[in-house]
């Protein structure tokens, strides 16, 4: 074991003497002890160190005493190897004597900064808690601090007051400050203490705050506040207030949120404020809109507009007043008429004098409620009302007997006839039923689907009304005529009234024209059944008219109209739109007793008007599919005249989809259909089927009618779409909805976009009209000379057809097709059989010659060579069929003579023929057939009727076709006792007439061109033959060609002068050239030119190519080219003559007599410059020219 002084390691062997300057006190020590400060040791391997003399510096570990040197405000240390002291600066908080001595801490009450010797005690005032401060601290305000303190000492002063100088010694109550306003002083050493929030001191001296009371908040240290509004203070000794919960708010100073903000209002005026309070969104509701919401708003106080209404004081409805201008609003009236008043159906929100639901009903029973003013108006004068009835009787009159009487005597003059024309060329008959449907299903936008059109556009809904054919509402306000019983008993009956007193008039005239004739029985049959089927005609016309104006009527005792009442309990009102005094409820008497009127009068209209027309349409069919129009089916044409036969009941369909969108959609939704989309969205589709069902069926005959049928549909389904768009930007269930969802800006711009689709409508009609009136003139459709109307195409009953056209398939298959087709387009409806449309069965062509009213017989060569033709010949012969034969003349075209037909008619026609297929086919079919004079009889024997000659120019071909209408319709069993009608023949509008020259005219013709000088006097008759001619007869000049050309004392020409070349077979082979010369004379001269073509062969007629053999080349070539001008024709059979004559004359500058003054000039103008053309191509050769400037030339230039 180590002994004292000495240490050992562990593991170590031995012991180890401590060093000098450190010890071991202890034996078995692992380790030495420095000598502590103040201690030093000399010698090595001591037990402990000895104490430092005073003045000696021994600092740890020191081996030795040492001299002390250190100033006072620093201490010694040594700290390095030497052992010497070095002096430091004394810390703060410490005190440094000097010499040797140590740093020593400054006690509490003592401080002492930096290098100081002493610590510094603390003065009056202030002290010191701490050892080792560097400073003292201040004695707050009421306490006491004396010098050297090491803590405050409390002072004594009253509640309410505070020590205000701390500084001296508190000597007496003086000494005591009293406490400022907003802090209190609890007394004793206490110093004044700002008041809590919520709390205020509002005096001075005071011990304690006092707490703000509930409804007040501090709003600072020495007053309480009340609470402003939205905000509320439910418990004392609050700073601040507390926010309503939303929606709901509050009055200044109020303790709890017992009201709803602005936007809001509270739904039950007698709810308890804790209730509120406890469930805001329970009570306080949004502003519905329309509304004025202010704050502390309830359901009874809610701000309604101007022109806005509502039904009661507890609804939320706030409905937009569309017709009326009388909507106050909140502030309204509310008088109310007795009958409202007894029904309870008075509401507020009404200027003075109106009332009811949207303020659209008058308080006095004088007075009605006048859509057009937007407010109540006196009602009418009986005498102002009857005079409207009249007039209307009238104009209702004039329409329906129009067409009545343009099929009387009288209609064959004036201004009768030029509309019956009119009326048959452009078909007002389909397009004004068109517009019509058009316009009565407009007209219920409003008042069946609830769009109320912008206010700017009464005018156009007034005339939308009046086309809607409501007439007794245009004759006298309905509110001004009775009770609503009544309305529905005239407006149901009153049609019917008018039916009875047509059938009146029709009576009193059938008998006045029996007692003026001779009072025959079949007379009186014959005037009885006219009465009946213009009595039939009247009715169907007035029903087809009035059957949705009046349905409507009908429908207008089942049509209300419903308006919250309560919100509490449900309860809503229903009013009967048309009257609105009457409620509809089970509990008004009279809205129970129209129970038994509507249905009554919702079978008679609605449903036994259509299921009539379906009647009688039933009941006509055959007649007018067959085209045998009887009585019956004639005075039904209204309803069939218009569609395809095989869509005869399309009149049906088209009324009841009408029937369905003006009245039966009310059945969707009574009460609110109106106000909903639901119809508007149902009408949109059916009109959009019915649209497509009318493209696909396409029933009219008339492109054009078919044309505006789906223009009018496509516009009403944009109608009823609009109409969806206006009922959108109407609602005011989202902010900018109209904007927002449509586009919009407002409901007043949806309504022109429907306002602009109907009256496109009504300008599309008319252009239509107008249009088809323009393409009618001009339409190649034949018609009756003496009236203008197409001609009656009736059948007898037992055939199907008008005729049945036999032909030879090797010569004449074209012929016939090309005469089919073009009768087909000049005779709508004409039925013609012809094979290759109608033949089944070849073995049946003598029932097939039966089935038709005539028998057509095309004359080609080889005719009656065919066996099947010769059957033809032989039915028709013995079913006594009237013969219409069409002659082909043209050689080149597979015709041939007269004579050479007659000749096969002869030789193959003969009964005594040894084929014995002939005479079977004979016997069988016409076994009274005499022989061949027989056959020639009725085909060539007819002086009368001679074969009508086939012509393929258009003009003449258009004879030609004329002629077979002709004899076509005098066979026919309506013009039988009808032949008056067609004594005047028939006419093709825009066909050549009368033509006449605006001046005098000379025609030069060479009497070596035989002929010439025939054809040049029928030319100087025709030109005279026109009525309305300002040149005639006299004024056309024949002149001598040789004579006017190349004569010595030849009279100057004058006027227009025209040289007339006749071609024949011997134009140009005279002896001596003459003609070629006179004709190369008058071109040199600059005059025109008249070529005409004979075409008759017995009269030199060859085919133009014949010639260019004979004519002279100098002619044909520069600059004459005679031939550059076409040569017309000239036919020999009267009617294709006076076409050849009229074209001749118009191609001599002649214009038709019909032709207005601007038409003529246009036309003279067009053959200048034809003839300037010419001469322009064609320059007169040098002598010419110089012969022609000694001549007078100026009198021989065409003239106008």
């Amino acid at each position: 074991d180590a002994s004292p002084g000495h240490f050992a390691t562990t593991g170590s062997t031995q012991q180890t003497a401590c060093a000098k300057g450190s010890f071991a006190a202890k034996a078995r020590s692992e380790a030495c002890e420095l000598c502590a400060p103040g201690y030093f040791q000399s010698a090595p391997g001591q037990a402990a160190c000895f104490r430092c003399a005073p003045g000696k510096l021994c600092p740890q570990g020191s081996t030795r005493e040492l001299d002390a040197q250190c100033s006072p405000g620093t201490y010694v240390n040594v700290t390095d190897a030497d052992g010497d002291p070095d002096c430091l600066d004394c810390p703060a908080g410490s005190s440094c004597a000097g010499g040797g001595a140590a740093l020593a801490v400054c006690s509490p009450g003592t401080a002492a900064k930096p290098a100081q010797g002493q610590c510094t005690v603390c003065g009056v005032g202030t002290y010191q808690p701490d050892s080792g401060a560097t400073g003292c601290l201040e004695c707050e305000l009421g306490t006491f601090c004396p010098k050297g303190s090491s803590a405050q000492l409390p002072a004594t002063c009253p509640a309410g007051f505070y020590i205000g100088n701390a500084s001296t010694t508190l000597e007496s109550l003086d000494d005591c400050v009293g406490c400022t306003p907003g802090s209190f002083c609890a007394g004793g050493a206490a110093q004044p203490t700002a008041c809590a929030p919520g709390s205020i001191a509002p005096s001075a001296n005071m011990s304690a705050c006092e707490l703000c009371p509930i409804g007040r908040f501090a709003a600072s240290t020495t007053a309480c506040e009340e609470c402003e509004a939205g905000t509320y203070a439910a418990s004392e000794g609050l700073s601040q207030c507390t926010p309503c919960p939303y929606p709901t708010g509050s009055k200044s100073s109020d303790v709890t949120c017992s009201i709803c903000k602005e936007g809001f209002y509270l739904q039950n005026a007698s709810a308890l404020p804790e209730d509120i309070f406890r469930g805001p969104t329970k009570h306080c509701k949004t502003c519905p809109p329309n509304a004025n919401c202010a704050t502390n708003t309830t359901l009874e106080t809610l701000g309604v507009r101007r022109d806005y209404w509502r039904a009661s004081l507890f609804t939320t409805e706030i409905h937009k007043c569309d017709a009326s201008d009388h909507c106050s609003g909140s502030g309204g009236s509310t008088e109310t008429s007795r009958r409202l008043a007894a029904s309870g159906g008075a509401g507020p929100g009404c200027d003075p004098g109106h009332t009811g639901p949207l303020c659209e009903w008058c308080v006095s029973d004088e007075q009605y409620f006048d859509r057009a003013e937007r407010g109540c108006a006196d009602c009418p004068p009986t005498g102002r009302v009857g005079l409207k009835v009249v007039v209307a009787a009238l104009a209702g009159a004039a329409l329906l007997s129009y067409p009545a009487l343009a099929r009387t005597e009288c209609g064959r003059y004036g201004a009768v006839l030029r509309l019956a024309r009119s009326e048959s060329q452009v078909g007002f008959q389909p397009k004004f039923k068109i517009l019509v449907s058009f316009y009565q299903v407009a007209a219920t936008l409003g008042p069946v689907y609830g769009v109320h059109l912008h206010k700017d556009f009464t005018r156009w809904t007034n005339f939308v009304d009046a086309i809607s054919f409501d007439l007794l509402g245009l004759a006298y306000p309905n509110a001004c005529i009775g009770s609503m019983r009544d309305r529905i008993l005239i407006a149901a009956l009153w049609p019917i009234a008018a039916i009875m007193l047509g059938g009146t008039a029709l009576a009193c005239y059938a008998l006045t024209e029996w007692l003026l004739s001779d009072r025959t029985e079949n007379l009186r049959r014959g005037l009885i059944r006219n009465a009946q089927s213009r009595l039939l005609y009247l009715a169907i016309i007035v029903a087809y008219l009035l059957l949705p104006s009046v349905s409507r009527a009908i429908f207008k005792a089942k049509q209300c109209e419903s308006y919250d009442i309560n919100v509490f309990s449900g309860e809503i009102r229903s009013y009967l739109v048309a009257d609105l005094k009457v409620l509809c409820s089970a509990a008004d008497v009279e809205y129970r007793g129209l129970d038994a009127y509507f249905w009554a009068f919702f079978v008679l209209w609605p449903v036994l008007v259509p299921l009539a027309f379906f009647s009688l349409l039933l009941w006509i069919r055959p007649e007018v599919v067959s085209q045998r129009v009887g009585d019956i089916a004639g005075a039904c044409r209204f309803l069939w005249r218009d569609y395809e036969p095989g869509f005869l009941f399309w009149e049906v369909v088209d009324l009841l989809r009408k029937l369905f969108l003006a009245s039966l959609v009310l059945f969707i939704n009574i009460e609110h259909g109106s106000s909903k989309l639901l119809r508007l969205v149902v009408a949109s589709v059916v009109s959009a089927l019915f649209l497509a069902a009318l493209a696909l069926a396409r029933p009219f005959k008339q492109s054009d009618d078919l044309f505006l049928a789906c223009i009018a549909n496509l516009l009403l389904t944009c109608c009823f779409m609009l109409g969806t768009v206006v009922k959108l930007c109407e609602s005011a269930a989202y902010e900018d909805m109209c904007k927002t969802l449509v586009g919009f800006d407002s409901a007043r711009g949806a309504s022109a976009f429907v306002i602009a689709l109907t009256a496109a409508m009504l300008i599309i009609s008319l252009l239509v009209v107008v249009l088809k009136t323009a393409s009618a003139v001009r339409m190649p459709t034949i018609r009756l000379a003496s009236s203008g109307r197409p001609p009656v195409l009736e059948l007898p009953p037992e055939c199907h057809f008008h005729g049945f056209i036999s032909h030879m398939w090797a010569t004449g298959q074209d012929q016939t097709h090309t005469v089919v087709r073009r009768l087909q387009l000049l005779l709508p409806g004409v039925r013609i059989w012809l094979d290759v449309d109608n033949l089944d069965d070849v073995g049946r062509l003598e029932e097939s010659v039966a089935d038709a009213t005539t028998f057509l017989v095309f004359l080609s060569a080889g005719y009656f060579k065919s066996f099947n033709c010769r059957r033809e010949l032989y039915a028709a012969l013995h079913l006594n069929r009237p013969f219409i034969p069409i002659h082909e003349a043209d050689v080149d075209k597979g015709g041939a003579s007269i004579e050479d037909l007659k000749a096969e008619c002869r030789k193959h026609c003969d009964n005594a023929a040894p084929d014995e297929r002939e005479r079977d086919m004979l016997a069988r079919v016409c076994p009274s057939y005499s022989g061949p004079d027989e056959m020639l009889a009725r085909v060539f024997g007819q002086e009368a009727e001679p074969p009508i000659v086939w012509v393929r120019g258009n003009a003449f071909q258009l004879e030609s076709l004329k002629a077979v209408a002709l004899r076509m319709l005098r066979h026919s069993p309506y013009y039988a006792s009808r032949q008056a009608e067609l004594a005047a023949g028939l006419m093709v509008p825009r066909q050549p007439g009368p033509c006449a020259f605006s001046g005098p005219v000379t025609i030069l013709m060479c009497r070596a061109n035989e002929r010439a000088i025939g054809i040049a006097r029928e030319l100087k008759n025709a030109a005279g033959e026109g009525r309305g001619s300002t040149a005639s007869a006299g004024a056309v000049a024949i002149r001598d060609a040789e004579e006017a050309l190349e004569g010595v004392n030849a009279a100057p020409l004058s006027g227009r002068v025209v040289f007339l070349l006749y071609l024949n077979d011997e134009t140009f082979l005279d002896t001596g050239g003459a003609v070629a010369r006179l004709v190369q004379a008058a071109m040199d001269r600059r005059i025109a030119i008249a070529m005409v073509h004979e075409q008759e062969p017995s009269h030199g007629g060859v085919p133009f190519r014949n010639f260019f053999q004979q004519t002279p080349q100098v002619l044909q070539q520069p600059p004459y080219k005679l031939y550059d001008k076409v040569a017309l024709p000239l036919y020999p059979a009267p009617a294709h003559r006076k076409v050849s004559l009229r074209l001749i004359l118009t191609s001599m500058g002649a214009v038709p007599c019909d032709a207005g003054p601007l038409r003529r000039r246009w036309q003279l103008l067009r053959r200048h410059i034809a003839v300037a053309r010419l001469v322009w191509w064609r320059p007169a050769s040098r002598d010419s020219l110089a012969e022609a400037s000694l001549s007078q030339e100026p009198q021989q230039m065409v003239q106008p």
